[in-house]
């Protein structure tokens, strides 16, 4: 036993000259990658020597100007280059979804007070650039078809038709109670709502733009037009029922679409839906039913305010007001609901409860 013991090779002289070469391999390596992360890491370097260069930690400035509008923060997304640097579209979109990107102007008013002169209309691209105002003492806009032209409200002369810049007002219908209007799809007449003497029931009167040729059709509130301009969807109350009626424009018997206390209707561009409001447990929310009255959808909940929607002429989204986050703002959202996007902040409306947002192409 001694003996196989004392015949057994020595190696610690090999394991100190093998340690000793480990540590010379794995110091080479260290100082290769170092030298490495030093010439080639360039990105770490302009941040250690640039400190004002913008990162994904540095989000944009949010946009201002000159209306007092602000675009709704949360939108712009932060970004880990200047404008200038970036790319016209993310590596992974395509040209399927750049032209999907929604485009049109859309018509609101702002109220800031009680006065006539507290009160006016603005007009902004439909993802919430090129805020500016258009016309004063104005609320209620809708747009002409071809979106050249608006009309609307102004405090407290009657209903007006402008220049889509505003420019070139003319009245059209002089009675200080009236407003909350449509314009029919073929251009050719405008629906107000009228209450004469500023007592009494609501009427919905149909008008030439130029003022001519006005007529009564029933007794209602709001009008929308049918994408065809055969009928008006409206919101009135026969005895007890309240609730959302239609009629044809050349006049004639009303029948109720639905009488769940529903408001303010609009017609979807294919005419196969109808958007409006209504309370749940004692909120406004949207709503979308057939044209019907049947097949009826929440597409808003919450304790904010949800109304004044209207479609996007190619049915994709819903525009809308909305007191989410505690400060009204214009939204936009996907037709059943979903992917809800604020697209401009402190805008409270003239009259939420009968005034729509107008929408053109």
């Amino acid at each position: 036993m001694g003996e196989s013991q004392n015949n057994k090779p020595n190696r610690l002289p090999w394991l100190i000259v093998g340690g000793l070469g480990c540590l010379v391999i794995c110091l080479g390596v260290v100082i290769l990658a170092g030298g490495s992360l030093f010439f080639f890491a360039s990105p770490f370097q302009n941040i250690a020597t640039n400190p004002s260069a913008p990162t994904a930690a540095l989000p944009l400035p949010p946009a201002s100007g000159a209306t007092g509008i602000a675009p709704a923060g949360g939108r712009t997304p932060t970004l880990s280059a200047p404008l200038s640097t970036l790319p016209a579209a993310l590596p992974t979109a395509t040209a399927t979804t750049a032209s999907a990107a929604p485009t049109g102007k859309i018509a609101f008013s702002v109220g800031r007070g009680d006065r006539p002169e507290d009160k006016a209309i603005f007009v902004m691209n439909v993802d919430g650039t090129g805020v500016a105002k258009i016309l004063d003492r104005a609320s209620e806009p809708t747009f002409s078809p071809d979106g050249k032209k608006i009309a609307y409200y102004r405090w407290t002369d009657g209903v007006f038709v402008a220049n889509v810049d505003g420019s070139d007002a003319k009245k059209v219908l002089g009675e200080t109670c009236t407003g909350f209007i449509d314009w029919s799809r073929d251009g050719k007449t405008i629906a107000a709502t009228i209450m004469p003497g500023c007592k009494g029931n609501d009427f919905i009167d149909l008008v030439a733009p130029d003022g001519t040729g006005r007529r009564n059709l029933t007794i209602g509130a709001s009008p929308a037009w049918s994408p065809d301009d055969s009928e008006l969807i409206f919101h009135t109350c026969r005895e007890t029922r309240c609730g959302i009626y239609k009629v044809k424009a050349s006049g004639g018997d009303v029948a109720a679409i639905t009488t769940d206390d529903g408001g303010l209707p609009t017609w979807s561009p294919d005419g196969k839906q109808i958007l409006y409001q209504k309370d749940v447990d004692g909120v406004k929310q949207m709503f979308e039913m057939n044209a019907d009255g049947s097949n009826k959808k929440q597409l808003t909940q919450g304790p904010a305010i949800n109304v004044d929607g209207v479609y996007s002429p190619d049915s994709r989204f819903i525009y809308y007001r909305s007191t989410e986050g505690s400060v009204w703002g214009i939204w936009r959202m996907n037709r059943d609901g979903s992917a809800k996007v604020k697209l401009i902040n402190d805008v409270p409306p003239v009259n939420w409860a009968y005034e729509k947002l107008a929408i053109t192409k």
